[in-house]
């Protein structure tokens, strides 16, 4: 059974970063010709615009999902070996186990819940959009044109950032 932890349809985003609207347009139009991308997955920011936001995470909701699902996975699974950490420490007759059985099972539960729910956190918060996410804000308050390509493979994130480069002063992708 194969499970993916992350929702998001298109989790890897291509931004190139444009001087003009013209050098944007072309960009959009090599993307456009390629049958790899479809036209509803690319996205152009103009200069100054407030609402890049959206244009960028446009799968709020797939994200929500994506954090339920791995906090709830991780968890449960934390649960699991806090559990049989302590059963081990049970059977391998613990001095201290043995005086405080319920004790040592939450406390040690706990802290793998914890420690779970952490690496949960780091699995589903993508650190790695941050700066895509800073280079389009810096360059859309600089004036500059971003086109944002949204991809559902590595392959094709590589594709478009070749696509884009001869038109772009700046290329950043997710991984």
């Amino acid at each position: 059974m194969a499970t993916s932890l992350n929702n998001e349809e298109f989790a890897t985003k291509v931004a190139g970063i444009f001087d003009s609207k013209d050098r944007a347009d072309n960009a959009f139009s090599s993307l456009s010709e390629d049958k790899e991308f479809e036209q509803s997955n690319i996205e152009i920011i103009s200069a100054h615009d407030q609402r890049f936001d959206e244009k960028i995470e446009p799968e709020d909701k797939n994200i929500g999902k994506t954090l339920l699902k791995t906090h709830l996975l991780f968890g449960v699974l934390g649960l699991g070996v806090g559990l049989i950490i302590s059963s081990v420490f049970l059977f391998i007759d613990v001095e201290f186990m043995q005086s405080f059985v319920l004790e040592t099972y939450a406390g040690v539960s706990t802290v793998c819940i914890f420690i779970a729910l952490l690496v949960a956190g780091f699995v589903s918060i993508r650190p790695d959009h941050d700066p895509l996410i800073n280079e389009v804000r810096n360059a859309t308050r600089s004036g500059k044109w971003v086109l944002v390509v949204h991809t559902d493979s590595h392959k094709k994130g590589n594709k478009a950032k070749e696509l884009i480069k001869p038109f772009a002063t700046n290329v950043t992708a997710t991984f």
